[in-house]
C-alpha cells in the first residue's frame, strides 16, 4: 500500500446534499440486532421499534451533524474487549485480539454516510 501526500486530495468546492430518509431507512436495514452492550446502550431494535419516528428522527439528526461538522463526544467513545485467540499461553498478551466496540448511532452514521455515497453513485448495498 503506497503513502498518499496532500497532492492526492482533490478539494471540490460544492455544497454537501443532505441526508434524506432513504439512505437512513438503508444503513438501518444493513445493521445487525447483535447482544453485544456497547457504550451508549441503544440497541439497533430499538430504533427499529420505533419505525418511521426513529427514521424521522435521525435524518433530522444525521443532518444537523453534518451541517455543523461535529460528531457528539459520546459517539466517541468506545469500549475495548479482549479476546483470546484459543491458542497459547493465557497469560500472554500476544495471544488475545482487541476489539472495539462503538455505539450504534455512530455505527448508524458511518452506514448513512456509507450508504449516501453508494446512492449518489448508483451502488446499492447488499443485505
Amino acid at each position: 500500500m503506497r503513502e498518499r501526500s496532500l497532492d492526492d486530495v482533490v478539494i471540490m468546492n460544492q455544497e454537501v446534499q443532505h441526508i434524506s430518509k432513504e439512505e437512513v431507512r438503508i444503513a438501518m436495514k444493513t445493521m445487525k440486532n447483535g447482544k453485544v452492550v456497547d457504550p451508549d446502550d441503544i440497541p439497533v431494535i430499538a430504533w427499529r421499534c420505533l419505525g418511521e419516528m426513529a427514521v424521522e428522527f435521525l435524518t433530522r439528526l444525521f443532518n444537523a451533524i453534518l451541517e455543523s461538522g461535529r460528531i457528539p463526544e459520546e459517539w466517541r467513545r468506545s469500549v475495548l474487549v479482549l479476546i483470546f485467540k484459543n491458542k497459547g499461553d493465557v497469560q500472554n498478551c500476544s495471544n488475545y485480539r482487541g476489539i472495539k466496540l462503538i455505539s450504534r448511532s455512530m455505527k448508524l452514521w458511518e452506514r448513512v454516510v456509507e450508504a449516501m455515497a453508494r446512492l449518489r453513485r448508483g451502488v446499492m448495498i447488499s443485505e
